[in-house]
């Protein structure tokens, strides 16, 4: 693009304070979008947290299933992230239209199989040993969430390109409209009023898939200005031939392979954690369809996750500006980025760590009502406190990484930390020292800072070496 037309946010910095203004500028909106989405699924909790007490830990299990059979899709999709900052760094206007189509078709063939083995939810949660009561609406919600997989990642790929070029006005409106439209749908579909069915858990995996598909076709529409000409370039013969050719395709799924795995082992160090939660449920008989602790992990694993939420959006924010940086060949504004997007990162979550630490009460009450729901999601917000920090660190490391062109170090860091040292402590003091659900979560500090360090220390060593633009064509 003309030097001209580039936002401010784009130009190289010139100190610590002028990066930091910089970044804030970009990553507070991109903070704030995905704060939004994490916000309707807190909305579908906090819902479900006042409608009968089988219903939240229904809609737990259901999510923790799509989203273990999700999360690759959307992490290997993340591949055109770097590629797109990398190119508009560049002013390689050619290559975004290209990228685009590429990423579209990407989406479709990761959500077939996604789709597919998301059929049989029944089965795996009873694979899993999960409280039979819960089973089939736990099981319907994530058969919902197939229908919802394509417009997720399309969505992901339509933001990659807007937040490549700065343009943040329309990821802000769309995410702001889809949280009141799935807040008003979740009261009609939870609850049944206004004549409609009382669907509980189904209501909300109803609503998730509908304002997927309207927050796609939402963001086309706020953002055409910016979306329509490369949209637009996809017409011409030439273009799509580059754009859908297999080989640039294979290497675009070879690009994003280290980042869909990143993704699913860190989020599914998570989804293991609930799933063993819920054999703790079955364990103590909730056969009922009570599922406290179930119910009160989903409860503080929802804080957890709004809190993750800024330091993802400033990794996602220092991606695209170390991305920028790399496609223009500036070694010094590559390590400015780097450095103020972790020390930014870091003093933002100790904000949310005194806030866990001092009022898990009170955070839980406001989720749900139920005494022995609250009593779990009180004893576990302090812990997820604790870890605040090594997450920020972690997930900011990474954004600066991806930027980089690193696929590949998160990988053998989430392995490390999450798979091979926390999971199986934290399982040994759930059930070996009989530390419950509270021992699960302690072995997600362990590995929430092993993972964080170990970053800190490769990042260190990738901005003092030379990195040139990555390719796929």
């Amino acid at each position: 693009m003309p030097a001209a037309s580039r936002d401010p946010s784009q130009l190289p910095s010139r100190s610590f304070g002028d990066e930091l203004r910089q970044l804030l500028r970009l990553g507070l909106p991109i903070a704030f979008v995905q704060f939004g989405m994490t916000a309707m699924n807190f909305i579908d909790v906090w819902l479900l947290g006042h409608h009968d007490r089988a219903s939240m830990p229904a809609m737990a299990l259901g999510n923790v299933l799509s989203w273990a059979f999700t999360v690759f899709c959307m992490g290997a999709v993340t591949a055109t992230d770097p590629l797109m900052s990398q190119a508009v760094g560049a002013n390689d206007r050619d290559a975004v239209p290209r990228l685009l189509g590429r990423g579209f078709l990407l989406s479709l063939v990761l959500t077939i199989p996604a789709a597919l083995l998301l059929l049989p939810a029944a089965s795996w949660l009873a694979l899993f040993r999960q409280p039979t009561a819960l089973i089939p609406e736990a099981a319907t919600y994530a058969r919902l969430q197939a229908l919802g997989i394509l417009p997720f990642l399309c969505y992901s790929v339509l933001r990659s390109l807007l937040s490549a070029h700065a343009r943040l006005g329309p990821q802000v409106a769309t995410i702001v409209l889809g949280n009141l439209l799935n807040l008003g749908l979740d009261w009609l579909l939870i609850f049944g009023n206004l004549g409609l069915p009382e669907l509980g858990a189904t209501g909300a995996g109803t609503t998730t898939v509908v304002c997927r598909w309207l927050m796609l076709f939402g963001l086309c529409a706020f953002g055409w200005r910016d979306l329509g000409p490369h949209l637009r370039q996809l017409q011409k013969r030439a273009v799509r031939k580059r754009a859908f050719a297999l080989a640039p395709l294979w290497r675009l799924l070879k690009l994003g392979t280290p980042i869909g795995t990143q993704f699913a082992l860190e989020m599914g160090v998570f989804a293991a954690v609930g799933l063993l939660v819920g054999y703790l449920d079955t364990l103590a008989g909730a056969e009922d369809g009570e599922g406290a602790n179930l119910a009160g992990h989903q409860v503080a694993l929802q804080f957890a996750s709004l809190s993750f939420m800024v330091p993802l959006g400033l990794g996602m924010a220092a991606s695209v500006r170390v991305g920028w940086a790399v496609g223009r060949g500036d070694a010094a504004a590559v390590r400015r980025s780097a450095l103020v997007a972790m020390l930014t990162g870091a003093a933002l979550m100790a904000g949310f760590m005194l806030l866990f630490l001092l009022l898990p009460g009170e955070l839980a009450g406001l989720m749900v009502r139920h005494d022995e729901i609250l009593a779990v999601a009180a004893t576990l917000l302090p812990i997820a406190g604790v870890f605040q920090i090594g997450d920020g660190i972690q997930v900011v490391a990474i954004g600066c990484l991806r930027g980089l062109g690193d696929m590949r170090s998160a990988v053998f860091a989430n392995v490390f930390g999450f798979w091979l040292l926390g999971l199986p402590l934290g399982s040994w003091f759930a059930f070996g020292l009989g530390l419950g659900p509270a021992g699960l979560w302690w072995g997600l500090v362990i590995g929430l800072f092993t993972v964080a360090l170990g970053l800190l220390w490769v990042l260190r060593l990738r901005t003092n070496e030379p990195r040139t633009r990555l390719a796929v064509d």
